[in-house]
């Protein structure tokens, strides 16, 4: 490009500017079309709430043991999910979960991807939302929450974590 390129383009960028500017709020609202398009491939805001060290005290004056536990929260639109892992010691862990609001639904928990659904896990929330592994699958994974509607019902959509690692 030339100068003479150079100063036409700032000419015409100069004109636009004046006769037809950019809304105040262009960027703004096109990120906010970026981050709600395709909200299955990006799926839900994803927190870390709380790592803790919780000691677990036993009686008679034993040793006390100790676990690691880290929460993690998922909220959305329509749910609020919070995910407690707990490391039980030599390898096992155990995943706590809280959904709110509290709905009848089936809860997978598998990697991410369709390809390796056949091995997910599942369990069901029960009425104040709660749902448990009691052994979880290790690595990277995500949760599927499935609302059970009597068919004909409007009940609320279904619901997808990002990947986290357990």
């Amino acid at each position: 490009m030339t100068r003479s390129d150079d100063a036409l383009l700032h000419a015409v960028a100069d004109v636009y500017a004046e006769w037809d500017p950019a809304p105040a709020d262009l960027v703004d609202g096109v990120l906010a079309r970026l981050a709600v398009r395709d909200l299955e491939a990006e799926f839900e805001l994803f927190t870390l709430v709380q790592n803790v060290d919780t000691g677990i005290g036993t009686r008679h004056g034993e040793a006390a043991e100790t676990s690691a536990s880290v929460a993690l929260e998922f909220a959305g639109s329509t749910y609020r999910v919070l995910v407690r892992i707990t490391d039980l010691g030599e390898g096992d862990r155990r995943l706590d979960g809280w959904v709110v609001p509290a709905f009848s639904m089936r809860v997978f928990l598998g990697p991410p991807g369709d390809a390796l659904a056949h091995t997910r896990q599942s369990a069901y929330a029960d009425r104040e939302g709660r749902f448990e592994f009691p052994a979880p699958m290790h690595g990277e994974v995500r949760l599927w929450l499935l609302p059970q509607v009597a068919s004909g019902d409007d009940g609320p959509p279904p619901f997808v974590t990002p990947p986290f690692l357990i």
